[in-house]
Parts: structure tokens; sequence; C-alpha cells
């Protein structure tokens, strides 16, 4: 059901979030201190069974890692912290509730740090404001991408981290295909393998192409994507400024057009 290249720590959390209807009754009798009547009172509620559904589906949507999994699982988590609230608040016999409802918050914001920094990621969620841009303030890298046949593709990339990369492309690939790219950042040759983790047809927010996460890279190819993204990053900044600007003077000039306009 997994995907080969999520990490312990995401199936962990995913299989805790799938079992909620088992893991949330056994987390109210102990850190919570729900007697038996506080137990069955719970199970008795709907609001439980809400809370189980949306559990259970963004455990699933994390775990195959879909599009929906990272939206549902953090709402799930809202809807998780106002059921702790309710059961301490009417179920808990316990005399540490602030105590409990806090750690329980804390562990929930650990759970959303850790599953966000390995889906919230480029090759997932790419950053639009590059191929949005006005086309003399765009930022993105040619790159040649190699099948296993040997076949050789061109390719776009729109956003880059040291994890992988996601690169506007209308060639098809299949889900875990692996490919191997051939690309140069500031005139640094690099060349490094990954595998298809994300595939999306052109949309409003995305244009089509695929996501591609890093398989293990070597530490001049680190040190080369470290410092290619951290430049990367300020010329976004800069030409995002520039066109900000630019956007700015535009409005002034239709304003003043306008204006003369109505003076007449």
């Amino acid at each position: 059901m997994s995907r080969t290249y999520t990490s312990r720590t995401l199936r962990l959390i995913s299989y805790l979030w799938m079992s909620y209807p088992a893991s949330y009754l056994i987390y109210t009798l102990f850190p919570l201190a729900l007697n038996l009547d506080g137990i069955i009172r719970v199970i008795l509620s709907p609001g439980y069974w809400f809370v189980c559904f949306f559990a259970v589906i963004a455990g699933i949507g994390v775990l195959r890692i879909r599009w929906y999994g990272w939206y549902m699982f953090v709402f799930s988590n809202f809807l998780i912290t106002y059921e702790v609230a309710y059961d301490l608040s009417h179920n808990s016999v316990g005399d540490m509730k602030t105590v409990c409802f806090f750690t329980t918050l804390g562990l929930q914001i650990l759970v959303i740090y850790l599953i966000g920094r390995e889906i919230r990621v480029p090759y997932f969620f790419p950053r639009i404001r590059w191929w949005e841009s006005d086309p003399r303030y765009k930022l993105s890298v040619q790159t040649k991408l190699v099948r296993e046949d040997k076949s050789e593709l061109e390719g776009e990339i729109m956003d880059l981290s040291l994890g992988g990369c996601f690169i506007k492309t209308h060639s098809y690939f299949t889900p875990d295909e692996t490919i191997t790219l051939d690309f140069a950042l500031f005139e640094r040759p690099v060349r490094c393998a990954g595998h298809v983790v994300w595939r999306t047809e052109s949309t409003v927010t995305h244009p089509k192409g695929i996501g591609v996460k890093f398989n293990t890279l070597n530490k001049e190819t680190i040190f080369c994507l470290k410092q290619a993204t951290q430049k990367l990053r300020k010329l976004a900044r800069v030409y995002s400024q520039m066109s900000r600007e630019r956007n700015w003077q535009e409005y002034l000039q239709r304003e003043q057009r306008y204006q003369g306009k109505n003076k007449k």
C-alpha cells in the first residue's frame, strides 16, 4: 500500500492515524485519564466516529502520498484537537487536564512537522511563482531526462531542493519510474538519479510535469545543490520584487490616465 520511498516515520504516523478508532481509545485510557464510563460515552458519541472517518482517510492518503493526504491530515488534526479538548472537559477524571491538552497539542504539532517535512517538498507541492512570472523574470533550469532504456528527453526544472525537484515536461512517465537527470546550475554540471513520485496534468496551479525524488546523493552533488538553491532563492526574491514594482508602476500609470480622462 505504501510507496517504496516513504520513510519509516511517515509509515508509522500513517498507520497510527489509520488505526485511530483503537489508538485514540488507548490514548484516552492513559494520558487523558478517562474511566470506563467516559470511554463508553466516547464510543457512543457521533463526533468520535466523525473524527475517526477523517483520521483514517488522512492516514491512507499520507501513506499512499495522494494529493489530498496533506490537507486531510491537517484537517484531521484540528478535529482531534477539538475531540481531546471536549473529552478532557466532559469525560476525564484526571487532575492535570491542562497539561494533558497542551502535551497532546505539542505532539500534534510535531507529527504535522514530520509529515510536512517529507510531503511538502518541490516534487509534491512545487512553488508556482517561477512559471507564473513574466518571461523576462522567469527562472528555470533545462535538464536532460535519461530513462532506464537510455532514451533521452528534455524537461524544465521549475522548483528544486536537496530532496528532489519538479520538472515541467509533456512526456509520459509512470509512477516509481527511475530516471537520471543531467543539468547545469551556474555553469556547474549536476548528474543525479531519482524516481518519479508525482505526475500532474496541466491545470491552473500546476503545469504538466513530474515530481522527482532524488536517490542518495554524493557530497559533491549535495554541496552544489545547496549553493545553487540558495542563489536561486535570492534571485527569485529579487525578480519577485522587480515584478511587484513593475505592476505598481503600471497601476499608477493607469490611474493617471483614468484621472486625466475624468478631468476632460
